[in-house]
């Protein structure tokens, strides 16, 4: 009965094994618990610092672009193919009204809006100086521009077709004009004939942009459409959308709708030159910047694992002279480097996760420099962006770093003789 007793036993499994070498790794791991608690804090502090740093870094790239497509570009535009490279006043889209609207119903778009674009002889007085006049609808401008909030003097326009102009404050100045002057423009129409307009200067406003200030003058969509024989036509369609994000899909999604058409549709790194190149050079040393914290701190593990085969070399040859195997001892340590890797980084992500968000909430305020930039309506605070990528980066890292912090160290086990490792006090 005992014998069979004995071979009826069940045998132990691989499950069981695993089980046990993760309750003897966590055991080990609080044998000496001042280094256990500092390494964990290194992870913690590495994981909230580069969580932090991520996310602010891509808050600024979002306030770069809008502050770069707020003034005139937009997220994306809609234009006839070949005006963005040689624009000509006859290269214009048809049945624009239906265009506008069904891009408007992409639920991604904030605002979208139509605009005329025309090369022009603006005068006043014995003055005149080339400018380039903006068709524009006065409330869907609004919607997709900062130019009708930088008024220095008068107002924006008010009618989609009055006689009313809006000019930057350098080209009014160059004109010798002001609110309330009479401002003559001259233009061609598509077919050769010419485009006259008598308007009334409105307001005049300084975007902190020279190009801008000194060339653009902005008249009611009406009436520029009246003038150069565009009837329900425009030269650029402009949409906003909830983040520069969403301009890849909504651009996607615009083009389909253009199939067979003549019209092409560009997104912000086409309209913003040098701008996703200045990002993508700047996220190259924000990463290099971020692996370095992370290798510095997984220095900080790697000496606390050569510290523990050290003090431990003798419990090591006792187990190998017992029949363990060393792979076993090196999952041990691995196993405790991954346990110091989750406490880490879950502390990490407890310390950062409501600390980006309450910032993204406020922001951060730039004080002096934050007054310099509303002078050119731009944002004044920072604003980091709380996103998936933002927190699993750095527990990426962090979980990489701490896995070969602790292998390198550990691989030194398959060198020791259980013999002479017994004897090492």
């Amino acid at each position: 009965m005992i014998a069979t007793a004995t071979l009826d036993a069940p045998r132990p499994t691989r499950a069981d094994g695993v089980g046990l070498i993760g309750v003897v790794a966590w055991r080990n791991l609080w044998r000496n618990r001042r280094r256990t608690v500092l390494s964990i804090g290194a992870i913690a502090f590495a994981v909230t610092l580069l969580s932090f740093a991520m996310a602010q870094q891509s808050g600024n790239y979002a306030i770069m672009i809008d502050n770069a497509t707020g003034l005139l570009s937009g997220h994306l535009q809609v234009q006839h193919r070949g005006f963005f490279d040689d624009p000509k006043i006859g290269d214009v889209l048809h049945d624009v009204a239906r265009r506008v609207d069904s891009i408007r119903r992409i639920p991604a778009v904030v605002a979208a809006t139509p605009r005329i674009s025309a090369f022009v002889l603006a005068s006043a007085h014995d003055h005149s100086v080339g400018a380039e006049l903006l068709g524009v609808e006065p409330d869907g401008e609004r919607a997709v521009s900062a130019l009708p909030n930088t008024v220095t003097e008068g107002r924006y326009l008010e009618s989609a077709s009055g006689l009313e102009a809006f000019a930057g404050e350098l080209l009014a100045r160059n004109l010798d004009a002001r609110v309330g002057d009479e401002l003559v423009v001259l233009g061609t129409t598509p077919t050769g004939g010419v485009a006259p307009l008598a308007l009334t200067l409105v307001g005049t406003f300084a975007s902190g942009v020279p190009d801008i200030d000194r060339s653009v003058v902005e008249v009611p969509f009406e009436t520029a459409a009246a003038a150069f024989e565009l009837d329900d036509s425009a030269h650029v369609i402009v949409a906003k959308t909830r983040s520069a994000a969403d301009a890849r899909t909504v651009g996607d999604a615009v083009r389909r709708d253009l199939r067979g058409d003549d019209a092409v549709v560009l997104e912000w790194p086409q309209l913003v030159a040098g701008l996703e190149q200045a990002i993508e050079l700047d996220r190259i040393f924000g990463n290099i910047l971020f692996a370095t914290l992370a290798v510095i701190v997984s220095m900080g593990v790697f000496n606390a694992f050569v510290m523990t085969i050290f003090e431990r070399t003798r419990e090591f040859g006792t187990l190998l002279a017992l029949g363990m195997r060393p792979r076993t001892l090196i999952a041990t340590l691995q196993i405790e480097g991954l346990c110091l890797a989750a406490i880490g980084c879950s502390l990490g992500l407890a310390l950062a996760v409501p600390l980006i968000a309450w910032l993204a909430r406020v922001g951060i305020p730039l004080g002096e420099a934050g007054a310099a930039l509303r002078q050119f309506h731009a944002a004044d605070r920072l604003y980091p962006a709380l996103g998936v990528g933002v927190l699993l980066r750095p527990i990426a890292l962090m979980f990489v770093g701490t896995a070969l912090a602790s292998l390198l160290p550990a691989l030194r086990v398959r060198s020791i003789r259980p013999v002479e490792a017994m004897r090492a006090v």
